[in-house]
């Protein structure tokens, strides 16, 4: 598949690396924000007293956490446990120094540290408001102590832009990348606000993981489609050749959902 014309869902800032990437495969990009990251500046104090408590390892499972834990301290000597090499090469930039990459996904993270750190072990976790896994609990099960801070929020957008949804309804947009199921569910309820749902119908979704593609699934799509590994590389060779494991695809048959 070359040439088609890609919606990237990700916030403002964000969008840059999947955008570039797709370019070089000869699509045309269009982005629309689902969301907006706020920090939480009222949060420095409790990010500084978490710090001096010297935990084991500061977790961060995305580039927003790296970017507000900067933002929050100037201390930049701690330990950074980081979900992926996205989030650790941001890390790095904004001169964190001792740094570790868990393999993309939180599970594996949460595996990473399990195996890598005694009953007892303490962590500061910096967050966004809404978050997929309970990395708290899943440590806590194996007898080590996490903080977490909420550090920063991706409120979402309150609608589409009109000239998105003129280009939805016109049958303008081929394929929509979904990062997370957050960005699905935001989606979904922008398309109902508009009543917009049946434009679906001759869009491609091409999500990241099973749970991102989850919330789509109320809504009869051209067809849904999972990359291979939950990477941003994965998804965008997904969505230039739409050939890895297909979710769903409409062949035309009644479907109610």
């Amino acid at each position: 598949m070359t040439g088609k014309t890609i919606l990237v869902t990700r916030a403002k800032g964000d969008e840059q690396a999947i955008t570039k990437a797709l370019q070089a495969h000869g699509h045309y990009v269009i982005h629309e924000p689902l969301t907006e990251i706020l920090l939480r500046h009222t949060e420095r104090q409790a990010v500084m007293a978490a710090l001096l408590q010297e935990p084991d390892a500061v977790i961060v499972t995305s580039r927003h956490g790296a970017q507000a834990l900067a933002l929050l301290s100037e201390l930049r000597d701690m330990f950074i446990l980081c979900v992926g090499e996205a989030t650790q090469y941001t890390a790095q930039s904004l001169g964190f120094t001792r740094t570790a990459s868990a393999g993309g996904i939180v599970e594996r993270l949460i595996e990473y540290i399990a195996a890598g750190y005694d009953v007892g072990s303490r962590f500061l976790y910096i967050s966004g408001e809404h978050v997929r896994a309970d990395l708290v609990a899943a440590l806590a099960a194996c007898g080590m102590e996490v903080q977490r801070i909420v550090a920063y929020e991706a409120v979402a957008s309150r609608q589409l832009s009109d000239t998105l949804v003129e280009q939805l309804r016109r049958k303008q947009v081929d394929v929509v990348t979904f990062l997370s199921p957050r960005a699905a569910q935001i989606f979904m309820v922008l398309l109902d606000r508009e009543h917009a749902q049946d434009t679906v119908a001759a869009l491609t979704a091409s999500c990241i993981s099973e749970a991102a593609a989850e919330p789509l699934m109320a809504l009869a799509w051209k067809a849904i489609h999972i990359a291979r590994e939950a990477t941003l590389a994965s998804l965008v060779e997904c969505v230039h050749k739409l050939t890895d494991d297909t979710l769903y695809q409409n062949n035309g048959a009644n479907d109610d959902r």
